[in-house]
Order: C-alpha cells, then structure tokens, then sequence
C-alpha cells in the first residue's frame, strides 16, 4: 500500500513538474493594470507585457480590432476562426520595433529559445523551460493594411488571446489551450 501511494504521489508531482503555464502581466507607467472581467483600460501611451513561462517555450498570440473573431476563438477549437488557419508568424527578434502585430488571418509566435533568440525585449531571464520576459509596446503595426499605428493615434479595442497549439503528425491544427485572453482599451 505505501509503495502505491509513493506511485500515485511521484506521478502527481511529475504532472505538475510540466505542466505547461503562462502568467501575464500588463503594465503601464510602472503600475500593473488590473482587468476588470478581462478588460484592460490602458491610456494611449507605451505599457507591457510582463510574461512568466513555465515548460512553454513560445505561444501563439491573435490580436487583432475584430471582436467577431476574437469571440470565435475563444471557446473549443473553431477551425473557421482565421487565426486557426494558418501558422504563426514570428515578429522582430528582440522586439526592436517595440510593436504589436494585429493580424486578422494568422497569429503571431511569442518565444524564448535562451538569450540569443528570442522575442522579447532585451536581458530577459531564464532558459528554455522557466524564463521570464518583457515585450514593451509602443506601437501597432496592423498587417492587413500595412501600416503602423502610435498608441496617440489607436482609437477602440485590441483583443488578444495567447495560446498554445496542440498538432497532429501531419501539423494540422487539432487543439488548443488557451493561455491568456484580454481586452485593451485604450482611452485618452
């Protein structure tokens, strides 16, 4: 009897061990902002996100100004939602543009590999199983138009959901967690 519950503990700790988390923090002028039912109220000026992985190496990240389809993906796995159609793409290493994609038809793909590949800001810390990191945000750049837009100039909502994609062996998309999920708006 002691042998079996020295089994089911050790399998229980393993299961923790690598559990796969994100934590998420959005700052702006050094205070960390509270959501209220996952709103964000943010002025239009430059915040962060402060992010603490634990045996995730990267995620994918829609944001994007459509509700319609940020509300699609939030649920189960609706492989009508574009986000879920297409691959990450993987922004600026080292986030030198200090800018957020908003991309309709595709997420973007956040990573910490070690400290020479990544896509955060400088000095982030940690390795490929525990790290943390910041991505500093003074701009859009909006895809679909190609265009960058200042954080002055935003006017609305962005809707964010991070997420970890789970594949097949033919690398079809056929699940997902979602990891964080947020609405920013900004105000004057």
């Amino acid at each position: 009897m002691k042998k079996l519950s020295l089994s089911i503990l050790f399998c229980l700790l393993s299961f923790i061990t690598f559990a796969q988390s994100l934590k998420v923090v959005i700052k702006q002028d050094g205070k960390i902002i509270q959501p209220v039912n996952d709103v964000y109220d943010l002025k239009k000026s430059t915040f962060q996100f402060e992010i603490t992985s634990s045996n995730l190496e990267g995620f994918l990240v829609g944001a994007t100004t459509n509700k319609d389809i940020y509300a699609g993906a939030l649920g189960v796995l609706n492989t009508e939602v574009p986000w879920f159609q297409n691959t990450g793409m993987a922004e600026e290493l080292y986030n030198k543009d200090k800018e957020m994609f908003l991309m309709d038809s595709a997420p973007s793909y956040w990573y910490y590999t070690d400290a020479k590949d990544h896509r955060f800001d400088k000095n982030p810390k940690g390795n490929a199983k525990q790290w943390t990191g910041t991505r500093t945000i003074t701009r859009f750049y909006d895809i679909m138009v190609d265009q960058p837009i200042d954080l002055k100039d935003f006017d609305g909502r962005v809707f964010i959901l991070m997420y970890a994609p789970e594949y097949n062996d033919e690398y079809d998309l056929v699940g997902k967690k979602n990891l964080f999920q947020a609405a920013l708006r900004f105000k004057d």
